[in-house]
């Protein structure tokens, strides 16, 4: 009997797109990384971009387009604020939640972008509204005349849109992620927006941030709240 090797052939199955390939996995994972975590990244790179930038030319940067609340001056920080920061430390503790808080939002919705810019900026427009004048992150020598940067207002938002959206939907993954919330940032994030937190640190814009993020929770579960409701009326 004349035995035949169709090794080639076996080769192309695994390379002609279909099924469990090399191709399609390669393109999965490139489709995934661009849908869930290149939105998440993209913010980051522009944190850094700021920070760096400010590092070696002066903290000019934050003076002029950190949150100045209810002066004309500081209106500017409410589309800027979240990429300003203070110290190495201050980015580098930023960098990490919004890492873990924005990836995990990022995998429960396909709304991460239209998500973060309405937390993004309901907490900057909340802020200047009734945000405190006095926390200033400059170095010692500037006077910033109370100013508020950082992205931890958005970071805020992040945390409480995932506990309100896992209590609200029920969903599986958004109520382990809201109770991995609550878990590991809970209480060190409600001391955080409230006036006992360290000095120098925005409690305010952490308040605004929560605030946000619990309205854009609602907003987004509108659906959700109104199916809930009809099987109630129904019973």
């Amino acid at each position: 009997m004349r035995k035949t090797f169709r090794g080639p052939a076996a080769s192309k199955e695994l390379d002609d797109g279909s099924g469990d390939s090399w191709g399609s996995l390669s393109r999965d994972l490139k489709s995934t990384f661009g849908r869930t975590f290149l939105p998440v990244v993209i913010p980051l790179v522009g944190m850094w971009a700021f920070f760096i930038t400010s590092f070696f030319t002066g903290n000019w940067i934050n003076r002029a387009l950190g949150l100045q609340a209810r002066e004309a001056d500081g209106l500017l920080g409410i589309l800027f604020m979240p990429l300003l920061h203070g110290s190495l430390g201050h980015i580098l503790s930023n960098t990490m939640s919004w890492l873990v808080l924005g990836g995990m939002l990022s995998l429960l919705t396909r709304h991460f972008v239209k998500i973060t810019t309405l937390i993004w900026l309901l907490s900057g427009v909340l802020l200047w509204v009734g945000g405190t004048p006095w926390v200033c992150h400059a170095p010692q020598g500037y006077d910033c005349g109370g100013l508020h940067i950082g992205a931890s207002a958005v970071i805020y938002g992040f945390a409480t849109f995932l506990v309100a959206y896992g209590f609200i939907t029920r969903r599986l993954l958004a109520v382990v992620f809201s109770l991995a919330v609550l878990f590991l940032y809970g209480l060190s994030m409600l001391i955080g927006m409230t006036p006992i937190s360290a000095g120098g640190v925005s409690w305010a814009g952490h308040l605004a941030g929560a605030v946000a993020g619990v309205g854009v929770a609602l907003l987004f579960t509108k659906q959700a709240r109104a199916e809930r409701a009809a099987r109630t009326a129904s019973r």
